[in-house]
């Protein structure tokens, strides 16, 4: 099985806005017609969000040609300070009965390449079918059960952006899996092919994932995960093996809550884009000052390259660094999300030439 990524004809970013009040008229149409019929199958259901950000300049750029602050990581070249559309996510659904459902999900974000150009790339595209309550398999693209950050939405994200750490392999790819919760315990198992999103197995060799999160108390859960498997570059080049592994640690309150998260690898990830050891960890807590406003204090850490530093210039694929995060997270509605980010960044380079960074991003985030 194969899934491509599917990209639009150019769309200029000033049809944004235009794509935005598509995307709610959609949504309004959708949340009618569902009050107003009875349930019945097959039944379509269209979810969905909108993410619009600001990005400071001051944060920098990864590469010369950039006109876009990084992500993660340290910049090495200046860049704009400029709005974009982080996500523009639909999410249509199709329920065959209770128990069987087709789950999609699409991106339509700036082109990587082409910053005034939108590109539309399919992200899941699974069959769900739960085979005792609480219970459920997964065929097809989906998120790969590692972790919790990167397992999780971006929309229960409590900083703008999530942590290197997490980001530094696949979040999604092809193949089977089971998921699931029974009494105090939250599983998910995995065997897919290892190559990531929209691409097709050219290893020949299936990777293992499995997370495993349990509640030992009220409010405070634990869990670890860990993957199994080779990533193979290039279509006649060598497997490069793949094992990591994660420890989470989340404790809420009413009015306080600490995620934090490990991450231990060592073999390919996706910043040194080669078999490296490679670790680090975040900590986010999140106090809630009023019922809709929360303060987060966060830091994380990320290694890509164990032992080695390039001490010529920054290097994201060689040199650890850090970051802390001071946000606020204004809340017209905390169900379905709809809220306002506010983050400020430090940036630091823990080896190798200094070049720090500190900016802020802004995010105006709506889901239905």
């Amino acid at each position: 099985m194969k899934l491509v990524s599917c990209r639009t004809a150019a769309v200029p970013m000033k049809s944004v806005f235009v794509v935005m009040t598509a995307l709610l008229i959609l949504w309004s149409a959708s949340a009618v017609s569902s009050e107003e019929k009875a349930r019945s199958f097959p039944d379509f259901i269209l979810n969905g969000q909108v993410q619009i950000q600001l990005d400071d300049g001051e944060l920098g750029s990864g590469q010369a040609t950039s006109i876009s602050p990084v992500r993660n990581g340290i910049g090495s070249f200046e860049a704009a300070t400029q709005i974009t559309p982080r996500r523009l996510r639909l999410k249509p659904r199709v329920d065959f009965s209770p128990d069987l459902s087709l789950m999609t999900e699409f991106d339509l974000e700036p082109d990587e390449f082409e910053f005034t150009a939108l590109k539309l790339t399919g992200l899941d595209l699974y069959l769900r079918y739960e085979f005792v309550d609480g219970h459920h398999l997964r065929g097809g693209q989906f998120k790969v059960p590692f972790g919790s950050e990167f397992f999780g939405s971006s929309v229960n994200l409590t900083t703008v952006e999530r942590s290197d750490v997490s980001r530094q392999f696949f979040q999604r790819d092809i193949g089977l899996g089971a998921f699931g919760n029974e009494g105090r315990f939250e599983y998910g198992f995995a065997v897919v092919q290892g190559q990531g999103q929209n691409e097709r197995a050219v290893d020949g060799v299936n990777d293992v994932a499995a997370r495993l999160v349990y509640e030992a108390a009220p409010g405070f859960r634990i869990g670890a995960s860990g993957q199994l498997g080779t990533y193979r570059p290039e279509d006649e080049g060598p497997d490069l093996p793949v094992r990591r592994t994660g420890v989470e640690l989340h404790f809420n309150t009413d009015d306080w809550a600490l995620d934090a998260e490990y991450i231990l690898s060592d073999g390919y990830n996706l910043f040194s884009r080669g078999k490296t050891p490679s670790r680090g960890f975040y900590a986010y807590s999140t106090h809630r000052l009023r019922e809709e406003l929360d303060f987060v204090l966060g830091y994380d850490r990320f290694d890509p390259d164990v032992g080695s530093v390039n001490s010529l210039f920054a290097d994201n694929t060689q040199n650890e660094r850090d970051r802390f995060t001071i946000g606020l997270n204004a809340y017209l509605s905390r169900k379905p999300v709809h809220r306002v980010m506010l983050n400020y960044e430090i940036r630091s380079e823990l080896e190798g030439p200094k070049i720090d960074s500190q900016g802020f991003r802004l995010r105006y985030q709506y889901t239905w």
